[in-house]
């Protein structure tokens, strides 16, 4: 998988992401597509580099997340407030429901979870490198989305 540059959240051009209102309509679209409500809508700070919705329908609770600087989501396990540890999953409903009314990049478990050796870094920035010497993140998961400050 080949990152594009503010792929870990830093250097990134203005306005390349996904923007926080219509983050919070498609969700609303997704959940309503597989018979769920959007429980909560948490947006990016400084820390974390994503937004994330809770929908919940049939006893199944599912975050999504919506990076800020590039045009990409995942789906998560739900974690405890004090948990920085995302989970990463597949939900094909909600990918289906997503992609209806959005041309983000839905990523899926297997890339998440794959070793940051797979990826090809050459695109991202001089401080992103920095920063994942840094932090050391293991997988992909871990660089696209993550509590770096």
């Amino acid at each position: 998988m080949k990152l594009p540059p503010g792929a870990t959240g830093f250097d990134a051009a203005p306005d390349t992401g996904t923007d926080l209102s219509a983050f919070t309509a498609i969700c609303h679209h997704a959940a309503r597509a597989v018979g769920g409500t959007v429980s909560q809508i948490v947006p990016a700070n400084v820390t974390p580099n994503f937004h994330t919705a809770e929908i919940a329908r049939r006893g199944l609770r599912t975050r999504v997340l919506g990076h800020t600087t590039i045009a990409a989501v995942a789906f998560a396990e739900p974690w405890p407030a004090a948990d920085l540890r995302v989970t990463f999953t597949d939900r094909p409903d909600l990918a289906a429901a997503l992609q209806e009314v959005s041309d983000l990049r839905i990523l899926t478990k297997q890339q998440l979870d794959s070793p940051i050796a797979t990826a090809d870094l050459t695109a991202l920035t001089a401080g992103e490198h920095e920063q994942i010497t840094y932090w050391q993140p293991h997988t992909i998961g871990e660089l696209l989305f993550n509590y770096w400050d």
